[in-house]
Parts: structure tokens; sequence; C-alpha cells
């Protein structure tokens, strides 16, 4: 019984040329060079593209960040100006419940300082266009009394707690050695 699992027919069966296995392991090269080159390399690339595009989009954000961060900075600054803008318009204008007596006691307390005597006052109010906040109280006075009380008069009208304008200003001698001195005062009023 012959058998053909002699060692001289297994290795006979098997050995390949060496052509064959150079062309297979080329084939094999090909192929794996091939998978590289449309597979694994398209990866790297996205990869490479995807790394990229994350480290723009960390800009970005830090980039925001900081632009947020100087807004809020900004907005605090405009609060911090707007409460102290609203503080010294209060501290400036008269309310409106109360222009008339303040400012007519503010311009007796200035004349009774300064030595001038209050002839007559007469005031109109009006509002200023295109304000709804705010209003104007215009008090027209006459007086009497020297040049150095005028002076004084007007020396402490300038430094009233509130913002007093001298919008007009005369005076002319009187027979007995006094000025009759008119004056045109404007104030601001909240809310009018």
């Amino acid at each position: 019984m012959t058998s053909n699992s002699s060692p001289a027919n297994r290795s006979s069966g098997r050995q390949l040329s060496r052509q064959t296995v150079i062309g297979a392991l080329v084939a094999v090269a090909a192929l794996e060079l091939a998978f590289w080159f449309f597979l694994v390399r398209p990866l790297s690339n996205r990869e490479a593209e995807q790394q990229e595009l994350t480290a723009n989009l960390v800009a970005q954000v830090t980039a925001k960040r900081d632009s947020v961060e100087r807004l809020r900075d900004a907005k605090a600054k405009v609060d911090e100006a707007a409460a102290a803008g609203d503080q010294l318009l209060a501290e400036l204008t008269f309310e409106h419940q109360t222009t008339f007596s303040e400012l007519l006691t503010e311009i007796g307390a200035a004349a009774k300082e300064s030595g001038v005597e209050v002839r007559e006052t007469n005031y109109e109010s009006d509002s200023i266009e295109g304000n709804d906040k705010y209003g104007m109280v215009t008090i027209s006075a006459n007086f009497r009394g020297s040049y150095e009380s005028l002076v004084k008069l007007l020396h402490r009208l300038d430094r009233s707690p509130k913002f007093l304008i001298v919008e007009r200003l005369g005076a002319a001698p009187r027979d007995d050695g006094q000025l009759g001195i008119s004056m045109r005062i404007d104030a601001f009023v909240r809310d009018l």
C-alpha cells in the first residue's frame, strides 16, 4: 500500500517557486500600500484637519470669552457711570413737588446772606424738548442792593448746591444810591 503521506511526497507538493513567493510578497506589499494610501492616509489627513479645526475653534472660543469679559467690564463701568450720573443729577436738580419752594428759599437765602433785598419774583416752567424726564423752571426776580451785594449774590448763587444758571442780569442805578437788579435764573427739575 502506497501512501501519499510519505515525507518525500509532502515536501514536493508544498514547494513553491521563489518567483511565486516574491510575487505573493509584492502583491501583499502592493495591497498594503494601496490600503494605506486609500484608507489610512485619508483618515490621518482627516484627523489632522480635525485637530486643526479643533485648535481654531478653541482659539475662537478663547477670543469670544475674552470679548465677553471685556464687554462685561465695559457694562459694569457703564452701569457705574450711569448710577453716578443719576446721583449727580439728583443732587443738582430740584424735585418736581418742591421745586418752587426750594428755589425761592435758595434765592431768598442767597439774597439775605449777600445783603440784597428781594423785591418780586415770578416763575414759569417749561419742558425740555426731546426729554420727558427733566424740565426747566425759570425765575425772574428783582432785587435792590449795592454793587458789592450784587457780587456776593452772584458768588452765592454760583456756589449753590443745585445747578442754577443766571441767564440774564441787569443792574441800573437808583436815586437812593442802590442798584435795581433784575435777574433771570434757570433751574432744572426732575419729572416735570
